[in-house]
């Protein structure tokens, strides 16, 4: 017996004069603002004068351009042609992750906050978006579901975005599920203390949060329909960046070695930080 989602459509409802409202953007939004909630949460318990909602603002347009980049520079190393840049279609999560960090990054930046600790910070957001970003996949039926599959959980999506009759593996609810722990994990037991005896290495919490999601994204790829490439040493081009993830997490590991542990006094950063809660608060 064949799981059917018939449920599954890229248009979750449509309002009154034609009005689409589609699955993945409201699940994306909704990514967004979890993000924004958790992120003004952290900053509020650290005293960080920064906005969160301006951060994750800063983070949208990384989003759109790190995911097209990846993309084009994902079809041209493999003699392709320019895929579809709209943004409407086609987003690379790696891509759009990297991208978002950079850009909500230089807005922290340029509230006086060290680039460190401001990954610690919003690197476990990553995961969390991604969490539920993938429940929207899922339920759009966007076409980056597995292989065919026997297992009883395989699903089919007729009505998808990409629809296929034919049972395959909901990889969509693994990454989310593995994405969602990874969060937890991060979130609630990687946390940043603020007063007491205790301390953290800097950089941990963003060491841990890509060497952990690259080794989610390997146990994934079975399960995802991506080729494995001569030229990455048979791995797909997924694997790859992971390791690249991983080896960046070390990195990021060495470098907070050399600085202050958290807890860490925000009073004495940059007075643009100051300015931006000004502000806000106006």
């Amino acid at each position: 017996m064949v799981l059917v989602a018939s449920f599954v459509n890229p248009v979750l409802f449509t309002l009154p004069m034609g009005f689409k409202v589609y699955t993945y953007g409201l699940f994306i939004a909704a990514a967004l603002a979890s993000c924004v909630v958790v992120v003004e949460s952290e900053l509020r318990r650290l005293k960080i004068p920064a906005d969160g909602a301006l951060m994750m603002l800063a983070f949208i347009p990384g989003f759109g351009i790190g995911s097209k980049v990846h993309l084009l520079v994902s079809a041209l190393a493999v003699g392709g042609s320019v895929p579809n840049m709209s943004l409407e279609t086609g987003h690379s999560f790696m891509g759009s992750a990297v991208g978002g960090l950079l850009t909500a990054a230089a807005y922290g930046y340029w509230c006086g906050l060290r680039p460190m600790p401001l990954l610690d910070i919003i690197t476990p957001l990553v995961p969390l978006g991604h969490a539920v970003g993938k429940i929207g996949c899922f339920l759009s039926g966007d076409g980056c579901y597995g292989p065919p599959s026997d297992v009883s959980w395989a699903v089919a999506f007729p009505n998808g975005l990409v629809p296929t009759r034919t049972a395959v593996h909901p990889t969509p609810l693994y990454e989310a599920t593995l994405s969602m722990v990874l969060f937890l994990l991060l979130h609630f037991l990687v946390f940043l203390p603020v007063t007491g005896g205790n301390k953290r290495r800097v950089g941990v919490r963003s060491a841990l949060t890509l060497s952990l999601y690259g080794l989610e994204r390997m146990v994934i790829e079975p399960f995802r329909r991506h080729p494995p490439s001569d030229y990455l040493f048979g791995l797909t081009e997924y694997q790859f960046l992971a390791v690249i993830f991983i080896l960046i997490g070390a990195v990021l590991y060495s470098i907070g070695g050399s600085m202050d542990p958290w807890p860490l006094n925000f009073d004495k950063e940059d007075s643009k930080a100051e300015k931006a809660s000004e502000k806000k608060s106006d």
